[in-house]
């Protein structure tokens, strides 16, 4: 499989341990030496929930719940963590330290894979800097990774903020809304795929088996797996 997501290639060595420093940040069961390491190596600034105290609907993060984690700093070491969640409204990540005090790394990171124990689903993010070929528009943004191959599929969730005034009074309140944009990379272009016709489209050097399998499996690009199917039953075919 020729990955085309360098930072992904990356993280997976990372999580190798074979070269890396490995270092436990957030955890209930590592000793005073690990201790001193979230100090010294994954710095982070009180986290405020009080900016978010006229929301009413919707979350800044990914999951609510605390994960486990994996992060990858700028230097390629990799840090453990039992406690962390995801800020895409603004592109942080918020992780437990060892008094149980949720704070903001400040220490640049790079990449992020997230465990849910419950399931034993995991979730990889990487920052747009990465993505080889993405605007610069993109470099500070978390994109969740769903498909690293050939040809690969970029997920970005964006968060944002819409404000009513209730009728009646001066009470402004918050909802933070979600959207799904999709972005794939192709021929050595990544770019945004705004529709699901946009997406069929760009495969249409396999047009009939494209369009059997979408008919035959009832995709409509209604969800993250219609995508995440469609372009890895397109990379299956796509030197065949």
């Amino acid at each position: 499989m020729r990955s085309l997501l360098i930072a992904s290639a990356l993280f997976l060595s990372c999580l190798s341990g074979k070269t890396q420093q490995v270092v436990d940040v957030g955890t209930n069961d590592f000793d005073a030496t690990n201790h001193r390491g979230v100090v010294n190596n994954v710095m982070g600034q009180l986290y405020q929930p009080t900016k978010y105290v006229k929301v009413t609907a919707g979350s800044p993060f990914f999951k609510d719940q605390y994960l486990k984690a994996r992060l990858i700093d700028d230097k390629g070491d990799s840090y453990a963590s039992n406690s962390v969640r995801l800020n895409l409204l603004d592109n942080q990540i918020n992780f437990l330290d060892a008094e149980g005090t949720e704070r903001v790394t400040t220490t640049p990171m790079k990449a992020v894979m997230l465990t849910d124990s419950a399931s034993g689903a995991q979730f990889m993010f990487v920052l747009g800097e990465d993505l080889p070929k993405a605007e610069r528009s993109l470099a500070k943004i978390w994109f969740q990774v769903l498909v690293n191959d050939t040809v690969s599929l970029c997920r970005q969730i964006k968060k944002s903020i819409h404000e009513t005034i209730a009728y009646g009074t001066s009470t402004t309140d918050e909802d933070i809304v979600t959207a799904d944009l999709y972005f794939v990379q192709i021929n050595g272009v990544f770019s945004r795929v705004k529709t699901w016709a946009d997406l069929i489209q760009l495969f249409s050097d396999k047009k009939d088996p494209i369009d059997q399998y979408v008919h035959s499996h009832h995709l409509k690009g209604k969800s993250v797996e219609d995508y995440t199917q469609l372009v890895q039953f397109y990379n299956s075919i796509k030197n065949v």
